[in-house]
């Protein structure tokens, strides 16, 4: 089935309202992430994230997980999800977006990231 973008649907969420593969992840790297999304399409959940907000004052918000559902898997909607998670993490004043994910490295520097010194992949905003 290909995905028409435009049917992904975006919810806050809580812990209870994730399938068991996210709830997996999400007790493994969720921490205590203030602001938790699934996306649905056609009102079933696809994938979903978990970021945690800066401490200080236009700090990086830290994207703890990140996850789309095996069967739709390399349709661009973990590239959706990121942009989503990028989004909002801008709009709330943050200097930039940070994971330590396990994900292949080369899903994140095809979006931008830079994998620092550090272990951590990091995407700064740019000022307008």
């Amino acid at each position: 089935m290909a995905i028409n973008h435009r049917q992904i649907e975006m919810f806050r969420a809580d812990e209870a309202d994730l399938p068991k593969v996210l709830a997996e992840l999400h007790k493994k790297y969720g921490g205590q992430p203030d602001l938790l999304r699934i996306a649905k399409i056609n009102e079933q959940i696809v994938a979903g994230y978990a970021l945690v907000s800066p401490t200080e004052r236009q700090g990086y918000f830290d994207l703890k997980w990140i996850s789309v559902l095996p069967e739709f898997r390399r349709q661009g909607v973990g590239r959706w999800m990121a942009g989503h998670a990028m989004g909002v993490a801008e709009s709330k004043s943050g200097r930039g977006l940070r994971t330590r994910h396990g994900e292949p490295e080369q899903f994140f520097q095809e979006l931008g990231f830079a994998h620092t010194p550090a272990d951590w992949f990091t995407m700064e905003f740019l000022p307008e």
